[in-house]
C-alpha cells in the first residue's frame, strides 16, 4: 500500500474586488464593454466614418452624364457612392446641361459596409431652349451617323442601341410631331447593318407614319439582300454648252469652266444592297456654276495662309485641338508664294477647304464654295475623253477642266449619307442641313495612285471632315 503524502497547507486565493464589485461582476462588465466596442467598431464606426448612400441617378434621356458638385462623375444609370450632405447634381448630354437639382443624402450608419444603403433619384428635364433641344437630337443622330461606318459588329466593337436611345430622347424632350418624324426619317438613312436595322425596327416599328414604315420596309429589303432593283434611268451622252470663265483677285486668277443649269442622271446601275447602292443612279439638278479647271494649288494655299496665319503649318496643333485638321495637315509640304507651281495642295481637310473658300469669296467678291457631288458629276459627264491622270502634274494640253480623274481625291461639299440615293437624295440633303450634322464629305475622282479600272467618275468615297491625306485635295467652284 502506498504511503500517504501530506501536502503543505496553502492560503486560499481570492480575487480582489473592484469598486466593491465581486470579480464575477466586473469581469462580466468588461466582457460586455468589449462586446459593445466590437459591435460599435464593426457595425457603426465604418458608417460614421464613411457616411452616405449608393445612389443611382435615373435619367429621362439616354446615355447621359452626371456632374456632381461641378465634377464629372460618370454615366447616369450607374451606381455611385455619394457622401452625406447636400449636393448639386446636373445631368448632361451632347454638351447640354439639361437637368439640375439639389439632393440631400442622409447618414445611415448600421452595418453599411455589409448592407449597402441604396437610393434611386429621378431628375426631371428642365425647360430647354430650342437650341438645346436641337443639340441633343443632333448628338443622337451623329452617334447613328458614326455607327453607320462600321459594317461588322464584333465582341470588340459592340453595337449600342442607338435607335432606342433616339426614341427615348424624342419622347422625353416632348418635341413637336414634325421635328420628331423628321429626326426618325433622317436616322433611317444611316441603316447599314442588320444590327442597326433590328434596333430601328424595335424602336420605330410601331410608328404610325406611313413614310417611316415604308422606309423601314425598304431598309429591310436592302439589308436582307432582296430589294427589287428599280428600272435604271437611261443614260445618254450629256451635251451642254460650256465656256471658259475666270475668278480674279489681286493675288492670282483661277481659270474655270462655266456650266448651264442641268438635270442629269448621276451614278451607275448597281445592286440594291449596301454598300453598292451608294453609287446607284439618281437624278439631280444643278444651277449654273463655274468649276475651276484645276485643283487648288500650293501657291494659292501659300497666299491663303499668308493672310490667314491661323491656318499656317506652324499652328497645326491648335487646329488639331479644335478638330479642324489631323496630325497630317500640310505634312511634307512647304507652301510658298515665291515659287509658283500648279501642283495641287494636299494634306488639307474639309474644314480647311471651307475656310479657303470663305477667304476667296471675300477676295473676289463672288460666292466661292466646294462643289457638290452633282456638280462634279456634271463636269465629268460633259467632259470629252475623260481619262485617269496618273500624276500630280497637270497636263497643259488636256481639255479643261483637268485632273477630274486621278490627281487627288477631291473633297466635295456633299455629305455622305449611306441610303440617300435609295430613299430620296434631295430629302436626305435637306434633312442633313436642317439638323446641322457634322458632315462626312464625299470625295470624288480618285487619286494618281488609284486603280483606273475600279475608280471611275461614279465612284463615291468619304472622309472625316478633319482628315488630311497626301492624296486628298480640293477644287473650288463659284457662281458668276
Amino acid at each position: 500500500m502506498k504511503k500517504r503524502i501530506d501536502l503543505p497547507q496553502v492560503s486560499d486565493v481570492t480575487l480582489p474586488e473592484v469598486f466593491h464589485l465581486r470579480p464575477g461582476v466586473w469581469i462580466l462588465i468588461l466582457l460586455a464593454i468589449l462586446l459593445i466596442v466590437v459591435i460599435f467598431v464593426c457595425a457603426f464606426l465604418p458608417g460614421i466614418i464613411k457616411g452616405g448612400r449608393y445612389v443611382t441617378f435615373k435619367s429621362p434621356l439616354s446615355e447621359s452624364g452626371v456632374i456632381l458638385d461641378g465634377t464629372y462623375l460618370g454615366s447616369a444609370d450607374h451606381q455611385y457612392f455619394i457622401k452625406s450632405g447636400d449636393h448639386t447634381v446636373t445631368l448632361t448630354k451632347g454638351g447640354v446641361e439639361y437637368a439640375t437639382t439639389v439632393v440631400t443624402i442622409d447618414h445611415p450608419v448600421f452595418l453599411t459596409w455589409l448592407f449597402h444603403r441604396t437610393r434611386d433619384i429621378t431628375i426631371p428635364v428642365d425647360p430647354l431652349t430650342k437650341a438645346q433641344t436641337e443639340a441633343i437630337i443632333r448628338f443622337d443622330l451623329e452617334e447613328i451617323q458614326m455607327a453607320s461606318a462600321i459594317l461588322e459588329w464584333t465582341m470588340v466593337t459592340r453595337y449600342a442601341p442607338l435607335y432606342a436611345n433616339l426614341a427615348q430622347d424624342l419622347e422625353a424632350l416632348g418635341i413637336d410631331a414634325q421635328t420628331r418624324d423628321d429626326a426618325i426619317k433622317f436616322s433611317l438613312y444611316y441603316i447599314t447593318t442588320q444590327e442597326m436595322l433590328d434596333d430601328a425596327m424595335g424602336a420605330f416599328g410601331g410608328h404610325r407614319g406611313e413614310k417611316i414604315q415604308a422606309m423601314l420596309t425598304m431598309a429591310q429589303a436592302v439589308i436582307n439582300g432582296n430589294a427589287s432593283p428599280s428600272p435604271s434611268a437611261a443614260k445618254s451622252p450629256l451635251s451642254a454648252t460650256t465656256r471658259q470663265s475666270s475668278l480674279t483677285t489681286d493675288l492670282f486668277t483661277v481659270e474655270g469652266t462655266a456650266y448651264p443649269a442641268l438635270t442629269i442622271t448621276m451614278g451607275r446601275e448597281t445592286e440594291r444592297s449596301y454598300p453598292a447602292l451608294k453609287e446607284m443612279e439618281v437624278t439631280v439638278t444643278t444651277p449654273p456654276f463655274v468649276l475651276a479647271n484645276l485643283p487648288v494649288t500650293l501657291t494659292m494655299w501659300a497666299h491663303f495662309i499668308d493672310e490667314n496665319p491661323q491656318w499656317a503649318k506652324s499652328n497645326k496643333e491648335a487646329l488639331r485641338q479644335q478638330g479642324l485638321v489631323d496630325s497630317s495637315y500640310l505634312a511634307g509640304l512647304a507652301p510658298s508664294t515665291i515659287f509658283v507651281t500648279s501642283r495641287p495642295v494636299t494634306n488639307i481637310s474639309y474644314w480647311a477647304g471651307e475656310a479657303f473658300c470663305a477667304w476667296l469669296s471675300q477676295k473676289s467678291g463672288k460666292e466661292v464654295f466646294l462643289p457638290t457631288e452633282a456638280m462634279f458629276s456634271v463636269a465629268a459627264e460633259t467632259h470629252p475623253n475623260l481619262v485617269h491622270h496618273g500624276s500630280l502634274t497637270p497636263s497643259p494640253s488636256s481639255t479643261p477642266p483637268s485632273m477630274l480623274l486621278g490627281g487627288v481625291w477631291e473633297i466635295t461639299h456633299t455629305p455622305f449619307i449611306p441610303l440617300a440615293r435609295f430613299f430620296d437624295y434631295d430629302e436626305a440633303q435637306d434633312l442633313h442641313t436642317a439638323f446641322a450634322l457634322t458632315p462626312s464629305p464625299i470625295v470624288k475622282g480618285g487619286s494618281y495612285l488609284s486603280d483606273s479600272a475600279t475608280i471611275t467618275a461614279e465612284s463615291v468615297g468619304t472622309v472625316p471632315p478633319e482628315a488630311c491625306g497626301d492624296q486628298i485635295g480640293v477644287r473650288i467652284a463659284w457662281y458668276e
